[in-house]
Order: structure tokens, then sequence, then C-alpha cells
């Protein structure tokens, strides 16, 4: 029988599945039903005492480590988890990795190497097992990349149709909750590129909205997880839950006051999506007076970091003229810098600077 069962799990390697145990009473599997149960640190806990030679627990640290998942964020030791678990066949860390190269989270920006990556990932995802661990997450990775266009061409109805099939998983973290419940929520207001959040997660720029209800019945359910993720300290959580108050979503009422205080938690520990948020909400005099200058301020901070969201914004105070004089060269220069960093709002922006501007000489590429 023991012969019999190393040959079946050798078979399970060799298909490319993260296979969860049949079994649930070893110290893998208790760690396997603390992730489940949404009680990550616990969770890590339980990994970090075992052997990574299993890939399902490879992947709980290795997320662990990339997302802050009951431990504090470290790229670099995410990297050297999430290869093991792809190794071991669980393909949500393929994607992560190739999300890595691309953003550059614990290893060299490649986006040859991440292109790679996501092509490798997208002809493999179908594949995966409804029984395999981390499905869910796997299925939510590839509606990301139908719709964002990673590793294949945009395709609106294969991404819902993942998201679909993520969306029935059990077993998802807060950050991937939140990335489904955006696609279903359709676009992001105009000011705001969604590209390369630091969740780890894209939040997926869609064409019209899909269906608000399943949006707001995910958003419901990545909020407790958020809150729990955010006293632990995770500032991409803390980030997420200003969002949904933001908007008011998830069963909370739209609250600008308690969405500023969470984006200045995150923004003041130095978190550049949060910052960018700040300046949103300072250029556009969300429960705040307009303030111009604050707005550039966070924005700065945000975009020096790279953060697309702040460089876009940056550009659309020169075009407007917004607390700076107007300047659509140097509009025209941010709105390509966050373009290459992957705002698809700020490439139409920069369209409509290159037509407009009076000047002979548009210097948007300088």
């Amino acid at each position: 029988m023991k012969r019999f069962l190393t040959l079946l799990l050798g078979l399970v390697l060799a298909l490319g599945l993260c296979a969860v145990p049949a079994c649930a009473d070893g110290p893998a599997d208790q760690a396997i039903a603390l992730y489940d149960s949404g009680d990550y640190a616990g969770a890590f806990q339980a990994a970090s005492a075992l052997a990574t030679g299993d890939p399902v627990i490879a992947l709980i640290l290795g997320k662990g480590y990339y997302l802050g998942l009951g431990t504090d964020e470290n790229h670099s030791k995410a990297m050297t988890y999430l290869e093991a678990a792809s190794q071991g066949g669980c393909r949500s860390a393929a994607y992560l990795l190739a999300e890595a190269a691309d953003l550059g989270y614990g290893m060299r920006m490649d986006k040859d190497e991440a292109a790679r990556r996501y092509i490798k990932f997208v002809a493999l995802a179908d594949e995966t097992d409804p029984a395999a661990f981390d499905y869910g997450a796997v299925m939510c990775a590839l509606s990301e990349c139908f719709a964002a266009g990673r590793g294949v061409e945009k395709n609106h109805e294969l991404a819902l149709d993942a998201a679909n099939k993520a969306a029935a998983a059990q077993n998802l973290t807060p950050f991937e909750l939140m990335s489904l419940a955006q696609f279903f929520d359709g676009p992001a207001p105009n000011h705001v590129s969604n590209a390369a959040d630091a969740t780890g997660q894209y939040a997926v720029e869609t064409a019209r909205k899909v269906d608000a209800a399943k949006a707001d019945e995910l958003y419901a359910r990545a909020l407790s997880g958020l809150e729990k993720m955010a006293d632990a300290g995770n500032l991409a959580a803390t980030k997420l839950l200003g969002d949904l108050y933001l908007d008011g979503k998830g069963g909370v009422q739209q609250d600008y006051a308690k969405a500023l205080e969470y984006y200045t938690l995150a923004a003041e520990d130095d978190y550049a999506p949060a910052q960018a948020q700040l300046g949103y909400i300072y250029q556009n005099a969300l429960g705040v007076p307009a303030d111009y200058a604050a707005a550039m301020e966070w924005n700065n901070r945000a975009a020096q970091q790279g953060n697309a969201q702040g460089q876009a914004q940056i550009g659309y105070l020169y075009q407007n003229g917004l607390g700076v004089t107007q300047n659509l060269d140097e509009a025209g220069r941010w709105y390509t810098r966050a373009k290459e960093s992957g705002s698809e709002w700020a490439a139409a922006m920069l369209e409509q600077t290159e037509a407009t501007n009076p000047h002979a000489s548009f210097e948007a590429h300088a």
C-alpha cells in the first residue's frame, strides 16, 4: 500500500497537479485546513515547521511571503518557495513568478521573461484539475490574463468564464476575492489606473459592468479577511479597506473619512498604492476640500516608486492646470511614464494631450 501511494503521488506531480492530501490528519493537512479557513498566520506557522518537499506547503509559504499572508512580506524569500511550488505543479505559483518578473518583486524586472512565463502559465492553466488546492487561484489569475492580455490576446468571454470558476472556489485569499470583485464590478473611475497593484494582483480594467450583485458578494467575502490582515499590519489589506469605504462596497457604507484614515495609515508607511489614492482623494475633493498641493505631494511619492496611478494623476494635474501651471508637454511626459508602467487610462489621456497640445514640438516621449 505504501508503494502504491508513493507511485500515485509521483503520478500526480507528473501531471502537474497541486494536489490536496487525501486524508486530513497530518501536519501538512493541518496547515492546509488553517489556510482554507483564512487563518493565514496559523497556516504559515504550521507550514514553516514542515519540510517543503510538498508543493502545497511550499505554495503556502511562498504566498505568505509574497502577499504578507500570516507573515511579513519578503519577496526574495517568496521566490524560493514559489519556484519549488511551481516545479511541484502548483500553477498559481507559476503565475506569481511571472508577475514578479513583470513588476520586479523579488527578482530583476524583466518584461520578456514575464511574457514567457505568462504564456507558459496560460498554456497550462486551463488543464488544472478542479480538485487542485490552488484551482481557484489559478482561475483568478487566468481571468486576469485574458482580461489584460498577459500571455494571450484579450478575450472578455474567456476572462468571464475563468472568473466565474474562480468565484465558486472556497479558499481564495482576500486579495483574490478583491481582484474578482473588481472584474465583475466593471471599470474603475477615470482618474484611477488599477494596473500594478502591489497586492501582487492586478485589478483588471474591464470595458463594462458585468455583474454588480456578484461583485458585491465577493467584496463582502473579502471584507472580514482584509480587516484581520489590516489589524496585523498588512499594508495592502489596509489600502483595500480604504477602497471599500471609498466606494461603499461589500456591505459597508460609503465613508470618505474612513477611507482617508485607512489610506493615510498605509501611505505613511510608504505604501505607493495608498499614496496614489490619497492623491486621488485630495485632487477630487472627496470628503475634504480640494488640495492640489497635497495631491501633488502624495502622487509624487507614489510615482517615484513606479506607481502608474500616481504618475497618471500628476499628468492630469498638469493637463488641467490644477495647482500647477498648465503644461501639456509635462502632462504628456507623466502620461508616458504611466503608460509604460501599465496604465491604459494614461495611454488614452496621452493620445488626448498629443491631439490638443497647441505647441509645435510635443515632447511626451522625451
